[in-house]
């Protein structure tokens, strides 16, 4: 018995530490997705709008940066969030982009938390971790709401964007958070570490009065 428990105490570890190592990695896909300046491709649309006065032939945008067809530098939108001119499926794409890696984040720590302190486990701790990875999943897929401003892609009744790298970590992110939340759902939950080592010293406690 004891040794069927240390085996799925060990699986139980050893999964939690891949749900870490991949909410990681989701993590780091979300922020370079914010801070990247080539989410879509655009064939060189002119926007007449305050945020793109200095650069009004488009190359590439993204949810905060764009980058112009008279150079490559990368640069941030003259007016951001409420304060913009664009439409309301821009904004919450910006927002969406925002609200992802933090939830993600805080689904993150409650998982290492409650892998290194007992105290850390309460009744429901597994449905919230794994509530945080799914709004975290949806949000981050919410990114892609930044095609709701249809003056970049959408004209002549034909899609005129090309997928860039900031899309290409968007899926990638969304996709980890939601292996995330389904690892949380298959793997058996281990006990804390504290409690691990409480536990080791109290049976060989007992196995010594035997």
């Amino acid at each position: 018995m004891m040794a069927s428990h240390d085996s799925n105490s060990r699986r139980g570890y050893l999964g939690r530490l891949l749900i870490l190592t991949i909410g990681g990695g989701a993590l780091g896909c979300s922020i370079l997705t914010a801070l990247s300046c080539d989410f879509i491709g655009v064939e060189n649309v002119v926007v007449t709008d305050n945020a793109f006065s200095d650069a009004p032939y488009l190359k590439t945008i993204s949810l905060f940066y764009f980058s112009s067809a008279a150079n490559d530098s990368c640069e941030q939108y003259g007016a951001q969030l409420f304060h913009s001119n664009f439409n309301e499926w821009f904004t919450t794409g910006q927002i969406a982009s925002l609200a992802a890696p933090a939830l993600g984040l805080i689904g993150w720590i409650l998982v290492l938390s409650e892998l290194l302190i007992s105290r850390c486990r309460f009744n429901g701790s597994f449905v919230l971790q794994n509530a945080l990875f799914m709004a975290a999943f949806t949000l981050q897929c919410c990114t892609f709401l930044l095609l709701g401003q249809t003056q970049f892609c959408f004209y002549d009744k034909m899609f005129h964007c090309t997928w860039e790298i900031g899309s290409i970590l968007s899926i990638a992110s969304a996709s980890m958070f939601y292996v995330c939340s389904i690892l949380l759902c298959c793997l058996s939950r281990p006990n804390p570490f504290q409690n691990h080592h409480d536990d080791r010293d109290e049976t060989g406690y007992e196995d010594d009065k035997v």
